[in-house]
């Protein structure tokens, strides 16, 4: 059987479909660190799985990363192929690749490409460049971030697309919205940029016209204490972090939108997969990843401009509470549409496919 790394900072909740697929048709090993308590990540047990701790630490002031015990395995267990994430200020991404290179093992990097620079530094350019070259494929998390590489030129034909999204284990497939719900919901880590301050300042103002609108924060994180301890209004629910889908479900009935204030990821395919629009901000640049791309304004979601932060938030808000019924149900089923587009097929097995090309390539 081939032998799989597959390399991770830390490896979260949302990876663990994909785990359980390479496991099935690899000999898989897993090299990854352990999140901090207060991340607001949580990484699922891996019984029966053959795991090596990686932890990865920064360096130079934050600027750089590094992450030890992978190149001693890999020198060690000598891998067929590696699925590794593709950071470029992690040094030990960068030696991983030279070390393959020097023992003939295939790398597919996993990467977001460079969505988020407006105007690509020539050096950064060439660092994509580079790490394309070295890897046998560069497997992107959405369209735009492989058009991002293309226009570095990078070699197209290295290049693949593994749409970034999340199957979950229950959704609001069988149960539509009704247009009248008086809840916003809020999901995902509490840290720097998440941004809660301006949308608990967004649904102030919405709430002096709809009294009535309740506010549901779910997620931990670094500032969770600070921001339960801040904000004692009754109108803000602090739920914590919920690791089972069914009980966001539940929790999603009784709201109206998903709003992520700060600089989004997949966060919003949550949101899609619950039928509750999402809400975000304009800068695609300038989000925590690509994943805010599949939102389309007025289509599946809403966004408003940065730059006009909180009023522009509540303006977005309010003008849903004033949509039709049948308007805001239009908006709501596209949501569900785009979850069911990306999971179709899921990103796991759109990853098995671009992972089975080494295998095609040695058959020949």
């Amino acid at each position: 059987m081939t032998k799989l790394f597959y390399i991770q900072p830390i490896l979260t909740s949302y990876r663990k479909d994909l785990v359980s697929k390479l496991s099935g048709k690899y000999e898989l090993t897993m090299l990854f660190g352990t999140p901090t308590n207060n991340s607001g990540f949580h990484s699922p047990e891996q019984q029966h799985l053959k795991t090596i701790n990686c932890p990865q630490k920064s360096i130079m002031r934050g600027r750089l990363l590094i992450q030890s015990g992978i190149l001693d395995a890999i020198r060690t267990y000598k891998p067929d192929i590696v699925l590794t994430c593709a950071n470029m200020r992690d040094i030990t991404y960068w030696r991983l690749l030279f070390l393959c290179r020097k023992m003939k093992i295939k790398v597919f990097s996993h990467g977001q490409g460079l969505y988020s620079k407006k105007h690509t530094p020539p050096l950064l350019a060439f660092l994509y460049r580079s790490a394309v070259r070295l890897s046998y494929k560069y497997i992107c998390y959405t369209a735009i971030s492989r058009d991002s590489l293309i226009s570095a030129n990078c070699a197209p034909e290295k290049l693949e697309v593994a749409d970034n999204t999340i199957k979950f284990s229950v959704d609001a497939g069988d149960t539509p919205k009704r247009g009248d719900e008086q809840g916003v919901l809020f999901i995902g880590r509490l840290r720097e940029q998440c941004g809660l301050e301006d949308l608990i300042k967004a649904v102030a103002i919405l709430r002096k016209s709809h009294a009535t609108i309740i506010l549901h924060v779910v997620g931990s994180g670094e500032l969770e204490p600070t921001y339960r301890a801040q904000y004692k209004q009754p109108w803000i629910v602090f739920h914590g972090a919920i690791y089972d889908d069914e009980k966001t479900l539940e929790l999603s009935r009784d709201c109206r939108v998903g709003c992520y204030p700060g600089n989004a990821g997949l966060s919003v395919v949550h949101y899609f997969s619950l039928r509750l629009p999402p809400i975000l901000h304009d800068d695609i640049h300038s989000h925590m990843g690509p994943e805010p791309s599949y939102v389309r304004n007025g289509s599946n979601g809403i966004t408003f401009q940065k730059k006009r932060g909180h009023k522009a938030m509540s303006e977005a808000l309010l003008g849903v509470w004033k949509l039709p019924t049948e308007e805001y149900l239009k908006i709501s089923d596209a949501a569900f549409s785009e979850y069911e587009r990306l999971n179709a097929p899921s990103m796991e097995t759109k990853m098995l496919h671009i992972l089975s090309q080494f295998q095609e390539e040695d058959a020949l």
